[in-house]
């Protein structure tokens, strides 16, 4: 479990603490909800395998998709504040999560984890900016480029190659969390394969020219 259920920056001792903080590793299954608005929440959870998304869901019924986590992410973080989910979060594929309790991750003395989780926030504000100013200020072409290094920068992080990758996703969620139109998102991925810029085969993404694809993204 240490290798992604425990937050980078921890010294042996710390780990051995925060093992005891963390239950095993739970399997969800595609389209098992995590968590869901007001479910009291005391727990952050790391995602070990696979892919989840959070949304929320309008008075007319309508999703809005808030955010997409892969392996290596950490979920939950809202509850710190006030003990209670805010969004819906489900697994978009068989995955695997390791919940760590919040009561006892604090009742140790982790500065590792303290200057982690800082961080992980600053990160997450971060995202969300970037993602409602690509939203509004942007392209489709843009977004869609933005949104593929950005997956492929989060997966090479954790140790992932870069430029070939599965994307969990369907074309309506990403378009959906673009503020697109799906019509639209087929159209430009389809411009970026007859451009030979990325190639796709079922669920796999090959990025084949990256510097294109970055500068399109700029």
């Amino acid at each position: 479990m240490q290798s992604i259920c425990v937050p980078a920056g921890l010294v042996s001792s710390e780990i051995d603490k925060l093992d005891k903080s963390s239950r095993e590793p739970h399997v969800y299954s595609k389209r098992d909800m995590v968590y869901s608005p007001d479910q009291p929440l005391h727990s952050l959870f790391a995602v070990k395998s696979g892919s989840v998304k959070c949304y929320t869901i309008d008075s007319d019924g309508k999703q809005q998709i808030t955010s997409f986590h892969l392996t290596g992410d950490i979920i939950g973080m809202e509850s710190i504040s006030n003990g209670a989910a805010v969004t819906y979060c489900e697994a978009m594929e068989t995955s695997m999560l390791c919940e760590i309790k919040l009561n006892r991750l604090f009742a140790q003395n982790f500065t590792g984890v303290d200057k982690n989780l800082l961080r992980l926030l600053s990160h997450r504000i971060g995202q969300r900016n970037t993602h409602y100013l690509n939203v509004v200020n942007t392209t489709a072409e843009q977004r869609v480029a933005s949104f593929i290094m950005g997956l492929s920068d989060h997966l090479y992080e954790h140790g992932f190659s870069r430029n070939e990758f599965k994307l969990p996703m369907t074309r309506t969620d990403i378009a959906n969390y673009l503020g697109l139109a799906v019509e639209t998102v087929s159209r430009v991925f389809s411009s970026l394969k007859q451009k030979d810029i990325i190639d796709t085969k079922q669920s796999i993404l090959f990025i084949q020219a990256p510097a294109e694809l970055k500068q399109m993204a700029s």
